[in-house]
């Protein structure tokens, strides 16, 4: 899904070589066909439309075998229109197994919702538990099942696939923030430094020496309130990356946001420098001032 478009991501694949299966998922989600001449009979009836609840639309793909699901995912990740998730059978001869099909799925999309739909007991769950890992991705249902299980899974892990979404994309575009803040404060501070080198080498250039610790203690004000400055923007920087780093973060996004916590200690180790160099000069201007 793109991350400039609001998600709602209905899609849903179903992987069985049962095919009566198929159909039993389409009956139970798809509405039917002649939703038409219902509207013309209820307007005959009660003399308008009724205002009836609104009915959220899935959409369906239909795999018969788990390498034929697994070619679906990866077109559809290629085209990023992924499925939110995916109803697989346990058994499904003679290919891949249900398990075997999960960890194809999850390699290409490793955010894909699923749901193991078996009727047997060959796979105890502490097997799949071991094989596939502890996650919150994985539910079990066991055959034979109804339509309201099917329905309120479908209906819970959809929701949940885009609440993820939402969430990723509002990190990411926070990271992206913070590190283009990062990079404009980074840029600045180099600015003011250049600036602050500058001025100083031209005031002592034209300043009588008698006035050179007055000269030098304005200069001193000056880097004062410009220190503050620098101060606040980087202190909330610090703030918004310890944000970053108590949320959910995967791999990419800890590695960004550490790299924006570097470039604020960076900032940080430059505003002590510029310190220390006036300390410094602070004690020249004692030594060499007027006795």
């Amino acid at each position: 899904m793109s991350s400039d478009k609001t998600t709602d991501n209905r899609r849903i694949l179903v992987i069985d070589d049962n095919l009566s299966i198929h159909d039993d998922f389409r009956k139970i989600f798809l509405p039917p066909e002649d939703t038409a001449a219902l509207d013309q009979a209820r307007m005959a009836l009660f003399g308008e439309t009724p205002s009836l609840p609104p009915q959220v639309r899935y959409e369906f793909e239909f795999a018969s075998q788990g390498r034929e699901g697994f070619g679906l995912v990866q077109d559809a990740q290629r085209k990023d229109c992924p499925f939110a998730m995916a109803f697989v059978d346990m058994r499904m001869p003679p290919g891949w197994d249900g398990l075997e099909t999960v960890e194809h799925l999850w390699y290409v999309a490793p955010d894909l919702e699923i749901v193991i739909c078996t009727a047997y007991s060959d796979h105890p769950w502490g097997d799949v538990s071991r094989r596939i890992g502890n996650t919150d991705k994985l539910l079990i249902l066991m055959k034979p099942f109804n339509s309201i299980e099917v329905i309120q899974m479908a209906n819970s892990l959809t929701k949940k696939w885009n609440m993820t979404r939402t969430l990723k994309q509002q990190m990411d575009s926070l990271a992206f923030s913070l590190n283009q803040r990062m990079t404009d404060l980074c840029e600045m501070n180099n600015r003011l430094q250049e600036n602050i080198a500058s001025s100083i080498a031209e005031a002592e250039k034209d300043q009588p020496q008698d006035d050179a610790a007055a000269a030098f203690r304005q200069k001193e004000e000056f880097l004062a309130i410009m220190s503050h400055e620098i101060l606040t923007p980087i202190n909330e920087l610090v703030g918004k990356v310890s944000l970053l780093f108590d949320s959910p973060l995967n791999p990419e996004q800890r590695e960004h946001a550490t790299t924006i916590q570097r470039c604020a200690q960076d900032l940080l180790a430059l505003h002590n420098d510029m310190h220390e160099f006036m300390a410094g000069r602070r004690q020249e201007t004692r030594v060499v001032g007027p006795q």
